[in-house]
């Protein structure tokens, strides 16, 4: 089974359905032992990191996340819940006055999301991208896949970047790091390169 974490932000029916499609049993939860016992658990998202945050720390979810990370089962985020899983973000520091730069994340990759530079294209991002310079094991060099955000990954360890594309600048699309696996990219949505992509994750978990 499969832990979908609601913490009332994201795309939790379209990863349910894409997941449901493959064949794969899932839940959408936020309790936390629900989120313990199951064999993966997967963390989208999509909004603010900020308010993000607040909602996996009012709904007590944090040290299950933090736990599934460290106990090696596969843990994937998914856009926001990609740069959710890094140290923190550029976004929302105004709005919150944080003095350090960022709004603190979960802490388990190294690294902090930053905004797209100011380079003539429209922010956000939205439409299909290839992957390039792939190592990831869930990945395969050249997959189509559909992008939304303003804010990109930028890692502490380049060794975690898993797969690259360019809009404007090179940047890290995934992320793996052992059992744990981020997509700035939209799986679901991916059309057949997606579901090819979940059904490795998949496997992950039954490995």
């Amino acid at each position: 089974m499969i832990a979908i974490v609601d913490y009332g932000m994201g795309n939790l029916g379209s990863v349910e359905k894409a997941l449901r499609h493959i064949g794969s049993d899932s839940i959408i939860t936020s309790d936390p032992d629900v989120i313990a016992d199951a064999s993966g658990v997967i963390l989208p998202g999509v909004g603010s990191f900020g308010p993000a945050m607040d909602e996996l720390t009012n709904r007590d979810l944090i040290p299950p996340l933090i736990d599934c990370a460290y106990s090696g089962k596969p843990l994937l985020g998914i856009c926001l819940g990609m740069q959710l899983l890094l140290e923190g973000s550029e976004e929302n520091v105004i709005d919150r006055r944080e003095t350090k730069g960022v709004v603190s994340g979960l802490g388990i990759i190294s690294g902090f999301a930053r905004r797209f530079p100011d380079n003539g294209l429209k922010v956000p991002q939205m439409g299909w991208n290839n992957l390039t310079d792939v190592t990831g094991r869930l990945l395969t060099q050249g997959d189509y896949v559909y992008f939304v955000h303003s804010y990109f990954c930028q890692l502490g360890d380049t060794r975690d970047c898993a797969a690259k594309t360019e809009y404007g600048i090179s940047y890290c699309a995934s992320f793996e790091h052992e059992n744990i696996f981020g997509m700035q990219f939209h799986p679901e949505k991916s059309g057949e390169a997606g579901l090819r992509i979940l059904k490795k994750f998949i496997a992950e978990t039954e490995a």
